[in-house]
């Protein structure tokens, strides 16, 4: 029997997984925002299980992972883990990683080798369907961090209040100097 045609694919998921599952482990244990940190050990410990079950099913398929030949959807790696590990804002740390808003789906193009076996097909299904799941759940965190970043502190927005306030205070002093004189 020939060696199949997918396992490039199931290696560079069983490398790349692996990585990601560092990445938002390490964040969650850096982030302050205990939401944040929730979601993000979710989907690592998502990304986890997808590294392991992929790892498997290349080993049942006669294969070890080879994280040489993998796909790298992590150009730096270590830089990236530097930078979620460090105490900058997870506002920063968003647009270190390229930002994470919607995207075209990368998984479409999937199942178009025909030769993919049943087994790695129900895996594959699964793997997409919890991706999709998960990018939702990371968009979602980073719209409600990069919002809060994006919005004036509470005490900015009294200040600034003070400010036009003391303004229109003024400006009604000069329009009445105006009139008398």
């Amino acid at each position: 029997m020939s060696e199949p045609t997918y396992l490039g694919l199931l290696n560079s998921i069983a490398v790349n997984e692996c990585k990601g599952e560092r990445l938002l482990s390490a964040w969650a244990n850096a982030t302050p925002d205990a939401q944040l940190a929730e979601t993000l050990r979710f989907v690592a410990i998502r990304e986890g299980e997808h590294a392991a079950a992929f790892t498997k099913r290349l080993c049942e398929l006669g294969c070890a992972v080879d994280e040489a030949s993998a796909f790298q959807v992590f150009k730096d790696f270590e830089g990236l883990l530097a930078c979620v590990s460090s105490t900058a804002s997870d506002a920063d740390k968003i647009a270190q990683l390229g930002g994470l808003e919607e995207r075209e789906d990368p998984f479409g193009g999937f199942f178009k080798d025909t030769t993919i076996d049943p087994e790695t097909g129900a895996l594959l299904g699964r793997y997409i369907a919890e991706e999709r799941d998960s990018g939702r759940r990371l968009r979602a965190q980073y719209q409600r961090i990069c919002g809060a970043a994006s919005a004036p502190a509470a005490s900015e927005l009294a200040e600034l209040r003070a400010c036009v306030d003391a303004l229109r205070q003024e400006i009604d002093e000069l329009k009445r100097m105006r009139s008398v004189a």
